[in-house]
């Protein structure tokens, strides 16, 4: 019979009982640290490429949103697990827990290894499809095709840091990922600034991290005395009922992601028609708030297993809690963020790059419209962090549908059609558009599903005042 050490008790007696306003703040805190590390490795990622060739970070952004879609398929397999442990966790079924951890790490090894050899292979081919010219091509080829296989590290990875999500270890997370950004940091200014080195020595620096990433999460999943859920050699049997829960679970969630992602790809392409420059503007922008939109968006982490492990534990009213009090950390954090960008914004242009005039004022523009998804990405993120620990994952999926699908993609191409490319702030516009209608139309879906959950409870278990 498997047991809890004390620390871990005490995290789950936290979660399940204690003040929840401290909760999500202990949970968030130490993801919060690592997210401002991770905005300061792909800050000095971009400030590195900038120092290359300023020509390079179209191709850079355009390869990452490929990236960022196969990477889809890890986070939503990590999201389905850490829901399914956590579950199971808050309920105190241990064995149950620990099966599932398990399938979720089978699941994400097979399938993100058998995408990524399809990229990987058909690599040429996919980025023509999606609009990249033969610059891009050629400078990102052999960077594209080593982000690919790095996603698959990321993917093992992903689920790792989600079994540790879903038993409140954050700081594990926090401690190991700060080491492994520096690794990736250090390597990376070393090749690029001493040894001359460019995009391919780059997304190398990236594979070495993840896979010494991979080798940490190796050693705590299989072998760190401490660790409640220890896997072993005996436990590599696969249990076709978990496996189903978690696939069915993560599917919708990738799906969501992955076509979000795809989505982004082939606006990339159609922005690329308007200004050339129009797509690394957009990721520009990016950096210049990503350090607070980053921040905002760790709170959905700690929510999911705080509303998963209270539902375990039958304590729906707490699982609405938390979805209201996330909700008002990331709202405060994002406004706080998009005032403090509007007046840093030009300084930080100037130390991402020395761009000329004309790529100065493109970015500029753009970003009027772009830095209100700090706030909308943090919003809808909470929401759907909401609908996840619930497992509504259909509901997340239909989301990212409309966000992107519905709401974008038609519009900038209609849009496109009407001017004939003229005004590339049509592609700036477009972003706020659906952002905003998208952000509307979680809430309608939120409050409804609360008032429903007041109303008839979840799961039989009925909800309290």
């Amino acid at each position: 019979m498997i047991t809890l050490n004390q620390k871990d008790e005490r995290k789950r007696h936290q979660i399940i009982h204690g003040s929840l306003w401290k909760t999500i703040l202990i949970l968030s805190l130490p993801l919060a640290i690592y997210e401002t590390f991770n905005y300061l490795y792909s800050f000095i990622d971009l400030w590195l490429v900038t120092g290359m060739d300023t020509s390079f970070v179209t191709s850079v952004i355009f390869v990452d949103e490929i990236r960022l879609a196969v990477a889809a398929f890890g986070g939503s397999i990590a999201a389905a697990g850490s829901v399914v442990v956590a579950r199971f966790y808050g309920s105190n079924e241990l064995e149950n827990a620990k099966k599932s951890a398990f399938q979720a790490l089978i699941l994400a090894i097979i399938v993100s290894f058998t995408i990524v050899i399809l990229m990987v292979t058909f690599g040429e081919i996919i980025l023509r499809f999606f609009g990249a010219t033969e610059t891009i091509i050629d400078q990102s080829l052999s960077y594209y095709n080593v982000q690919m296989i790095t996603t698959a590290l990321v993917a093992f990875n992903s689920v790792f840091i989600g079994l540790e999500k879903a038993k409140g270890n954050t700081k594990v997370i926090l401690i190991v990922n700060i080491a492994v950004m520096l690794v990736k940091l250090g390597v990376s200014v070393v090749w690029v600034r001493y040894f001359n080195g460019g995009l391919l020595e780059l997304s190398l620096s990236s594979l070495l991290a993840q896979l010494i990433l991979s080798f940490v999460g190796i050693y705590v999943l299989m072998f760190y005395k401490h660790n409640s859920l220890r896997l072993s050699i005996r436990d590599i049997k696969i249990d076709k009922v978990l496996i189903k829960e978690i696939f069915l679970l993560a599917i919708p969630v990738f799906l969501g992601k992955f076509l979000f992602n795809m989505g982004k790809v082939i606006i990339n392409g159609i922005a690329l028609l308007y200004h050339e420059f129009v797509v690394a503007a957009l990721g520009i922008c990016g950096k210049i708030f990503g350090f607070f939109a980053n921040v905002a968006n760790v709170f959905h982490e700690a929510e999911m297993s705080i509303v998963s492990q209270n539902l375990g534990n039958k304590k729906l009213d707490r699982a609405i809690q938390t979805f209201y009090i996330s909700l008002i950390y990331a709202a405060s954090i994002s406004i706080i963020g998009l005032i403090v960008s509007h007046f840093i914004k030009e300084y930080m242009i100037h130390i991402l790059g020395n761009f000329s005039s004309e790529e100065f004022f493109v970015i500029l523009e753009i970003y009027k419209y772009e830095q209100f998804s700090l706030v909308f990405s943090a919003l809808i993120s909470v929401v759907s962090g909401f609908f996840i620990g619930f497992k509504r994952t259909k509901i997340v999926f239909w989301i990212n549908i409309t966000r992107v699908v519905i709401l974008r993609l038609p519009v900038l191409y209609i849009m496109y059609q009407l001017t004939g490319g003229k005004n590339f702030r049509d592609v700036g516009f477009v972003m706020f558009f659906s952002n905003s209608l998208t952000t509307l139309l979680c809430f309608f879906l939120v409050f409804k599903f609360i008032q429903e959950l007041k109303t008839f409870g979840y799961d039989q278990i009925p909800y309290k005042i």
